[in-house]
């Protein structure tokens, strides 16, 4: 009996440690945020965020999915520059109608487009493949182009085919 009423410090420390991991987890904070109230999730109220049962992911996310989370921040991890921050300012649907591969996961193209002064090392490297995350859709290696813009300066554009 007095096994079971035994913990140690080292099996409390190592609880501990498994819960924040798990609360890390994109999925656990989607949860937490719906749970602990309407401004959970990135400040956006709970109407702003999708009626769907499961949050967008990258690999097969729509526009009309991604649309609810235009103004959210994404954090883009670059091994040169560090953590960035981009707000999404844009995202449009590419219709292929029945030119469109069969075998792709995604039923349309969509284009993402963010911006942000956070942009200008992005802008400055060129094109190339960087790590974004957001709380809601996890973590996806994404090839990015700067895009310049009409009034000066450039957005960042990721095409998810």
């Amino acid at each position: 009996m007095s096994v079971l009423l035994t913990v140690s410090r080292r099996a409390v420390l190592a609880g501990k440690a498994a819960l924040a991991g798990l609360a890390a987890l994109p999925g656990a904070a989607f949860a937490r945020g719906e749970a602990a109230g309407p401004e959970a999730l990135n400040g956006a109220p709970a109407a702003a965020t999708t009626g769907a049962l499961r949050p967008p992911r990258w690999h097969d996310a729509t526009a009309e999915e991604l649309m609810p989370l235009v103004g959210d921040r994404f954090r883009i991890s670059t091994p040169r520059h560090g953590n960035l921050v981009l707000r999404l300012k844009a995202v449009e649907a590419g219709r292929s109608g029945m030119d469109r591969p069969r075998h792709l996961p995604r039923r349309e193209s969509v284009t993402v487009v963010f911006d942000s002064p956070d942009s200008a090392p992005l802008v400055a490297d060129g094109d190339g493949l960087h790590r974004v995350w957001h709380p809601r859709m996890g973590a996806a290696d994404l090839y990015m182009t700067a895009v310049p813009r009409r009034s000066g300066g450039a957005d960042i554009e990721i095409v998810l085919n």
